[in-house]
């Protein structure tokens, strides 16, 4: 996380500044973008404008929100479901962390009022940087894929004993990990998907690379949030290690009762 955050302070500190990495950005979305406007005819060009434009509206709310908010009502009516303690805590976690991209992406724009690729006018306290659409989609589908580790790390409980002399109690859940080969390829779907998400709003001529890279190294942040609540919401429940068996001490033999006189 701290490389998330020292890249976020560089990039916007050469966006604030007009820095190098600024100029060499504008000049790289100008030819990026240039490419975008292409005749109709090109069927080939047509296919790549259109499946941009497709990856560019991933990253709207009208897509993220349905995503995430059925992975928060999963996840939440699974952890209750199991009796889980902190079952509330990722779920709400994850949707505080989306709603805290707008509250955040549109200070830091109204602040830095950077134009848009080719000098694209801006409207009174608004701008391009970060992108708003890219953060979106980090933090609405990193979250989704949080809760999903989640989800699948809550076991069914098993059943307690019917032994007539046991008394009735609540079995914590167990905990299962999602399996490595599963959890790589999701993070690999992942970033495929913010990747084209990314690659669409920079071929479209929406933002620049820069504005996709800081809005990404801010989603970090409010990802590492959803993270932790999904740790310490299975931590809880995790039994207790057994307390380490050394060696003994003697036990002292009982005092004998001084004779009868």
């Amino acid at each position: 996380m701290g490389g998330a955050v020292s890249l976020l302070v560089l990039i916007t500190w050469q966006v604030a500044a007009h820095g190098p990495l600024r100029a060499f950005d504008e000049r790289l979305s100008h030819d990026i973008a240039q490419h975008g406007d292409v005749p109709s005819g090109y069927s080939a060009s047509t296919f790549v404008a259109v499946l941009a434009e497709f990856g560019a509206d991933l990253g709207g709310v009208v897509a993220v929100l349905p995503a995430l908010a059925a992975a928060v009502s999963v996840a939440a009516w699974r952890g209750y479901r199991v009796r889980l303690r902190l079952w509330w805590l990722p779920p709400l976690t994850a949707a505080l962390a989306l709603g805290a991209v707008p509250a955040l992406v549109a200070p830091l724009k109204a602040w830095l009022g950077r134009p848009g690729p080719n000098g694209a006018p801006i409207a009174p306290g608004n701008g391009y940087y970060p992108s708003g659409h890219a953060a979106t989609a980090a933090v609405g589908y990193g979250a989704v894929l949080l809760l999903i580790a989640f989800t699948w790390a809550i076991a069914r409980p098993q059943a307690p004993s019917e032994a007539p002399e046991a008394p009735p109690t609540t079995v914590a859940p167990t905990v299962h990990t999602m399996p490595r080969a599963a959890w790589w390829w999701s993070m690999a779907a992942l970033a495929c998907l913010n990747a084209g998400v990314g690659l669409g709003l920079v071929r479209r001529g929406y933002h620049g690379p820069l504005d996709v890279l800081g809005s990404w190294c801010l989603s970090v942040l409010l990802l590492s949030c959803v993270a932790w609540s999904v740790g310490r919401a299975l931590s809880v429940n995790r039994p207790a290690p057994a307390p380490a068996r050394g060696p003994q001490p003697p036990r002292a033999s009982p005092t004998p009762a001084p004779p009868d006189r």
